[in-house]
């Protein structure tokens, strides 16, 4: 991303981008991958997601700060925030403000974390291991399927409240 000045991609992307740079800073980091599990309560469309989750994967970030412990940060959310709430907003828009303020040590409590490895072997796979595990997966005799593939795999994930 850096060399070729492209500063898009999904979460997984820009999050691997703090990341990177964090550690080649010397400050310890790591990705956490997860999901949406409940609608945003601090207003934003955009960042949360209720019901039907199959969709609502998501991947955070954290750095470690010594006499503190690992401090959470997204910023994918932010640019998230930027591209899409109310059609769009502006770098210095409030909402982008806020956000940026709040996802720096702190994230909204309505998403799950499942797990920060990489480099996973499934159990019972014959097939390469995976670089990170936030995604359903599945193998036939013909191959793992593509993940991402919607149109050729397809799972429901759903998530409801409790009261």
């Amino acid at each position: 991303m850096l060399e070729n000045k492209s500063f898009g991609g999904k979460c997984g992307d820009l999050n691997a981008l703090f990341v990177a740079m964090a550690r080649a800073s010397g400050v310890p980091a790591r990705d956490v991958y997860g999901i949406r599990v409940a609608d945003s309560r601090r207003g934003y469309k955009s960042l949360g997601k209720a019901g039907d989750i199959s969709k609502a994967q998501h991947c955070r970030a954290e750095f470690y700060a010594q006499g503190i412990g690992w401090i959470p940060v997204d910023p994918a959310d932010v640019r998230k925030v930027i591209l899409e709430e109310e059609g769009g907003k502006k770098i210095d828009d409030p909402k982008v403000v806020e956000a940026r303020k709040f996802l720096w040590g702190n994230w909204e409590m309505n998403w799950m974390a499942l797990n920060f490895a990489h480099d996973v072997g499934l159990p019972g796979s014959k097939k390469s291991k995976l670089g990170f595990f936030m995604y359903p997966n599945g193998e036939t005799a013909d191959g793992r399927i593509d993940q991402l593939d919607a149109d050729n795999f397809k799972y429901t994930i759903t998530s409801k409240e409790l009261t």
